[in-house]
């Protein structure tokens, strides 16, 4: 019985020898037990691979929520990136959060996250767990911003109102932005409306003004009544050279007033901050006077001549002789103009933190005059300097803090022709035989072009401060964006509105690129 046994088990081993697909089964069956595993291996390293990326992309949101917090203290960052972190974890079905933490470190948020991914071979490999770590500087830098913004007589109606408001609702973000800082007046706004020139100050009285010392209350150190770089360069608006301007108002009838408009300074101090100094009388800044222009009195010529004609001349002779006149001016009554003429839109607000007055001194901007981007753009910066005449800015170059001019205009450079002698009309370049832009003549176009040329050398002095510099466009129709666009710190800081209803739009652009928030690691 033994012998057919081992007869049939001889015949059943050759018969399996011979089947071919019996030994692929067992092959197959080999192989899966020793491949599935690793393939179920490498698909969980993919797995893992994934959801790190997930992991990291889930905290740095969170880290980033987190910094853009009002959160002061480590336990309110804490709980606040834990939320966010566990919120966006929460599409990672099969995976376990092991440990997180989001720190406050000075200006920056650091968030780190271990996690146990989802494994499906979990009882074949040990799979380490994943960790992810990310840092969020926080906008911590002190900022100072100068609003320089166009407010001259095509600005009139729709365009100065929506102005108004993408000017008040900036000056909101911008105060929200400040709102999450740990620093001390985080964030210090300057307001400038410019048209062809810029008021300073509000109505000075000279009544008690001292014309011995040149002293008086409101009137600054760093103006030069007298314009003594005028009387230099024999340009000077009287023909009695250095004429103190605030005695002339002093000697009128009634209570005059110095408008606080300024003129530009004599090149090249027109486009630098440089503090006035004694040995460069060029350096001071020259009180705004638009004298009395002689009498139309003929009967020949059938249209004004001369615009600020206020007072009789009392005098003959050439036309700067009648104009220049200083004895004229005692104890007259301005009637029709005067010396503060064009000098009625709203004055600068120096750096402040104090957000409802900015806003109201926004709400008050008037749209008069015409175009003078150099002398708005110069006064921006001076709210920015730490030189005088305000001294109200950080010393350049101080650490965490950067100076911010958002530029806004409707319209090309203008300097006015006509007014017969004069050939132009007095503003914040004076007239035009002054030599205040560098020519005494010219075309409306040569003069557009000069005043074009200290515009772009006065932006890059700005630039070289490492100043910002934001540069806004609206609805101008007529010359090139490219002066503006090269203006600006670089070209997306640069913007072409097209219709003034998107203006908006651009400012909040501008708010979300001062407060930008950005990921360090």
């Amino acid at each position: 019985m033994r012998t057919s046994i081992l007869k049939g088990l001889t015949a059943r081993l050759k018969s399996g020898a011979r089947d071919e697909s019996g030994a692929a089964a067992i092959i197959f069956a080999v192989a899966l037990v020793l491949l599935a595993p690793l393939t179920l291996g490498v698909f969980d390293l993919y797995i893992a691979a994934n959801q790190k990326q997930k992991l990291q992309d889930a905290l740095d949101a969170a880290a980033l929520y987190a910094a853009r917090s009002s959160a002061q203290t480590q336990k309110e960052i804490n709980e606040i990136g834990q939320r966010a972190l566990q919120a966006n974890l929460s599409a990672f079905p099969g995976s376990a959060l092991v440990t997180s933490s989001f720190v406050l470190d000075g200006p920056k948020v650091v968030g780190s996250a271990e996690m146990t991914p989802m494994a499906v071979s979990a009882g074949f490999f040990q799979h380490a767990n994943v960790k992810a770590g990310a840092e969020v500087l926080r906008a911590m830098d002190r900022l100072e911003v100068a609003l320089v913004l166009d407010n001259t007589g095509s600005m009139a109606g729709t365009k100065l109102s929506t102005l108004k408001t993408a000017a008040k609702n900036l000056v909101d973000k911008l105060e929200a932005a400040g709102s999450r800082s740990t620093a001390a007046d985080p964030i210090q706004i300057s307001l400038v409306p410019f048209s062809s020139t810029v008021r300073i100050y509000e109505n000075v009285s000279v009544t008690n003004y001292n014309t011995s010392t040149r002293t008086g209350p409101g009137i600054p150190n760093w103006v030069d009544s007298r314009a003594r770089g005028h009387g230099a360069a024999g340009v000077d608006i009287f023909t009695t050279i250095n004429t103190d301007r605030f005695a002339v108002l002093k000697s009128m009838k009634g209570n005059q007033v110095w408008g606080g408009c300024v003129e530009s300074r004599r090149p090249p101090f027109d486009i630098q901050d440089t503090a006035p100094y004694s040995a460069k009388v060029d350096s001071y800044f020259v009180p705004y006077f638009a004298p009395d222009e002689p009498d139309d009195s003929g009967s020949w010529w059938s249209v004004t001549r001369y615009y600020n004609n206020y007072i009789p001349d009392k005098s003959t002779g050439v036309f700067k002789e009648r104009q220049g006149n200083v004895a004229k001016y005692k104890d007259a009554t301005p009637s029709n103009g005067g010396p503060n003429r064009d000098c009625d839109l709203e004055p600068l607000t120096r750096l402040t933190t104090d957000m409802p007055k900015l806003k109201s001194a926004i709400d008050d901007m008037k749209a008069v005059g015409n175009t003078n981007i150099p002398m708005g753009l110069v006064w921006g910066w001076h709210t920015l300097s730490p030189n005088a005449p305000f001294s109200d800015g950080a010393a350049y170059g101080t650490k965490n803090h950067r100076k911010i001019i958002i530029l806004m205009t409707d319209g090309d450079n203008v300097a006015s022709t006509g007014n017969y002698d004069n050939d132009s009309q007095y503003s914040g370049i004076g007239y035009i035989w002054q030599n205040l832009l560098g020519i005494t003549s010219g075309s409306s176009s040569a003069r557009t072009n000069a005043m074009n040329g200290r515009l772009k050398l006065l932006c890059e002095n700005i630039k070289a401060k490492d100043i910002v510099l934001y540069t806004v466009r609206v609805e101008v129709k007529t010359g090139s964006s490219e002066l503006l666009k090269t203006c600006a710190t670089d070209s997306e800081k640069f913007f072409d509105v097209q219709n003034v209803s998107q203006l908006g739009a651009a400012f909040d652009a501008i708010a979300g690129s001062i407060d930008n928030l950005r990921l360090t690691k």
